[in-house]
């Protein structure tokens, strides 16, 4: 028996871990052991809450009269097993087995729980067998998005269902302190105690959602939050992907979170990083890109279009997986509010509609005079009315209320839509009618907690 396996599970207590902090993922309910079962996966970035998403599960499990020698959790991300290989892993289960066995337990059936499992060699043919021989409900995390879209939908073949997790949402945050929990009891409408609101979302777009990064001192907390961009750099991009020009993909990775919220063009990249002494090509960009949305690092936007074999030549908008850490690892001044402001609704809109296709959250420029609008949301296989979203950090200045308003007239006039949101970061709510549609002006923090399915 592999005594170094035996003593990390041994070593392992939920208790150590408590109070958990819930979050508003829904994995489902916990499917009973059998063999053939399908897997859950929850997918994140590194330092999302990944781990204690699935602590979560195994509490709730707990809860419901499920014996503890029954759940086996294990970290493949220990250094003690470097290289975890496909005997590491069996030689997991012959000890949680032993244990079970040593505590007396007669298991019909048992529950496994995975974190970053694709640290595994050969992972994915490994789990394969598990899930075909072992009569067990099992849950996997991993930081990369890659373990679905290829690598697992092989060995798999529509046997797994993947749940992306992010950062804390604004409500989340709330949450998290007995003054936020507070707020969203009462009536958060109220002019007093929507100051507060809007100080404590200021706070949010400042910070962010990572949960290591609340409550630390604000240098701590950027600090922090740089650190976790260089570990993706170093661990899923350049040490996964066998990156031979690590510098290139620090320096695209400090780019693209300056560039969040905004459209990006990797022939002015390519230019940029070649005067500051950087030589690359549009090609190696484009496929770092690729390997840091896998990441969960940053995620494209692209044109709207209902059309399959239409082919957009508008460049994409890229976004943050979080606004504090897009502000963290940018230079100073160029990540403004209003980037982070639209960075936090399309993290929120990709929370509240985990099922959509690619493309079910797009951007939209007018066919008259290429207004930009910002989101337009809506799946036509899930018969889902397409909503156009615009974001603006104030309306007080009348050139910008007149250039948001233009643009969602127009866009609302050519795609047929009655109504359209104007979300702002500051200022009052109201409603704009115009020949029989009209568009709703909300505050964005107010949208944000909204916990409807569509929030509108």
């Amino acid at each position: 028996m592999n005594q170094t396996v035996l003593g990390i599970l041994q070593e392992f207590d939920l208790d150590t871990y408590r109070p958990i902090v819930p979050r508003s993922l829904n994995l489902g309910n916990a499917l009973p052991p059998r063999a053939g079962n399908l897997v859950k996966v929850v997918t994140g970035m590194r330092r999302s809450g990944k781990s204690y998403r699935l602590f979560q599960e195994m509490d709730a499990l707990l809860e419901a009269g499920v014996p503890a020698e029954a759940i086996c959790y294990f970290n493949f991300e220990d250094d003690r097993i470097s290289p975890a290989t496909p005997q590491t892993g069996d030689a997991v289960l012959e000890a949680f087995r032993y244990l079970a066995q040593q505590a007396g337990a007669n298991l019909d059936g048992i529950y496994l729980f995975f974190d970053e499992l694709q640290e595994m060699e050969q992972w994915g043919s490994w789990l394969r067998r598990i899930v075909d021989t072992t009569k067990a409900t099992i849950y996997i995390s991993g930081s990369s998005s890659k373990m679905l879209s290829t690598e697992i939908s092989t060995e798999f073949r529509g046997r797994a269902i993947d749940f992306e997790l992010l950062p804390f949402s604004f409500r989340e945050r709330l949450t998290m302190t007995p003054d936020g929990a507070e707020l969203l009891k009462g009536p958060h409408f109220s002019p007093r105690l929507g100051a507060r609101m809007q100080a404590m979302f200021d706070e949010y777009l400042t910070r962010g959602g990572f949960p290591a990064a609340q409550g630390l001192p604000t240098s701590q907390a950027i600090a922090l939050l740089q650190s976790y961009v260089q570990h993706v750099v170093t661990r899923d991009v350049v040490e996964r992907h066998d990156i031979a020009r690590p510098r290139v993909a620090a320096a695209l990775a400090r780019r693209l979170m300056g560039l969040n919220g905004k459209q990006i063009s990797l022939r002015k990249i390519e230019n940029d990083l070649r005067s500051a002494g950087i030589a690359t090509g549009r090609a190696y960009l484009a496929d770092l890109l690729a390997f840091f949305e896998e990441a969960h690092l940053v995620f494209q936007v692209k044109e709207f279009s209902l059309s399959l074999s239409e082919k957009s030549t508008t460049r994409p908008k890229i976004y943050a997986v979080d606004p504090g850490i897009a502000l963290a690892s940018s230079r100073a001044g160029a990540c403004e509010r209003g980037q982070r402001l639209e960075d936090a609704v399309y993290l929120e809109l990709r929370r509240r509609h985990p099922s959509m296709r690619d493309g079910g959250i797009s951007m939209l420029h007018t066919k008259q005079h290429g207004y930009e609008i910002d989101f337009v949301v809506g799946d036509a296989l899930e018969q889902e009315a397409f909503r156009l979203i615009q974001v603006t950090e104030s309306m007080e200045d009348e050139k910008t209320a007149q250039r948001e308003l233009r643009a969602l007239w127009e866009a609302l006039d050519e795609t047929g839509l009655e109504e359209g949101l104007l979300l702002v970061g500051s200022g009052h709510e109201t409603i704009y009618e115009n020949n029989g549609r009209r568009i709703v002006q909300a505050s964005a923090w107010k949208w944000l907690l909204d916990d409807s399915e569509t929030g509108m």
